[in-house]
């Protein structure tokens, strides 16, 4: 592979298509037109993103695990479509826990709405739009710090993984902010009440279950003492009567 065609596949591996802020139209949507809107926005960008489908599944999923603001009738509004938006951009690298709790440590700013919310939308996806036009110079650095030959089959590898690992070290990296500055909400004192005496319980349970079992074991050891005794009581007495026979 030369070099060239290398970095045309860079091109059209972030050449993903998001709807932005603008594109939203300025009235409640229901969901088949949300997820309409974005299916056509995709198909406008690399094939390979077009199997990235929002679906019904995902938008309801948003919704239980509260990461969405509840949903009144069957259609949405801009701030429920944008936060749809923001969830479905981040959990191909974030979890959905983690992404919660950005969204929740957001919201909890005071005057933070909205409105806020979809101007920070509008601004990660001009980010997003910026960083593309950095891949290209990122393979490049580090094909040239790595001294990696594209067209060598054996360092074609080592392209592949400088990338994998550059990839993940950033990840790792945000990850680690947000457990920092977003951290696991701590569970409450009754809950934590509550889970010890359900364990509590367990234990309780298989301590009967072992009680149970050893009460098994003893009444069958007995049964079979006792039927050891009547089967020699039963040899004895064969035993007797042979010999009165031969009497």
């Amino acid at each position: 592979m030369t070099r060239e065609e290398l970095y045309e596949i860079a091109r059209d591996a972030v050449r993903e298509e998001e709807l932005s802020v603008t594109e939203i139209p300025a009235i409640d949507l229901y969901m088949d037109q949300i997820l309409n809107l974005v299916s056509e926005k995709l198909k406008t960008g690399s094939e390979r993103y077009w199997d990235r489908q929002l679906t019904k599944t995902m938008v309801n999923n948003y919704s239980k695990d509260g990461l969405i603001a509840p949903v009144k009738g069957k259609k949405y509004n801009r701030e429920q479509i944008v936060q749809i938006l923001t969830v479905y951009t981040l959990k191909n690298t974030l979890s959905i826990g983690e992404i919660k709790r950005m969204l929740d440590g957001a919201y909890s700013l005071e005057g933070f709405d909205g409105e806020a919310l979809a101007e920070v939308y509008e601004r990660y996806m001009s980010i997003k739009r910026e960083n593309r036009t950095y891949t290209e110079e990122i393979l490049n650095e580090l094909m040239r710090r790595n001294e990696l030959d594209v067209e060598n089959e054996t360092e074609f590898m080592l392209v592949i993984g400088s990338l994998l690992s550059l990839s993940a070290f950033l990840r790792q990296t945000a990850q680690a902010i947000i457990d920092v500055k977003y951290p696991q909400p701590e569970e409450p004192e009754e809950k934590k009440e509550k889970d010890k005496e359900k364990e509590k319980d367990k234990e309780k349970d298989k301590d009967k279950e072992k009680d149970k079992e050893k009460d098994k074991e003893k009444e069958k050891a007995k049964k079979e003492k006792k039927k050891k005794k009547e089967e020699s009581e039963q040899e004895e007495s064969d035993t007797v009567v042979e010999q009165a026979q031969e009497e």
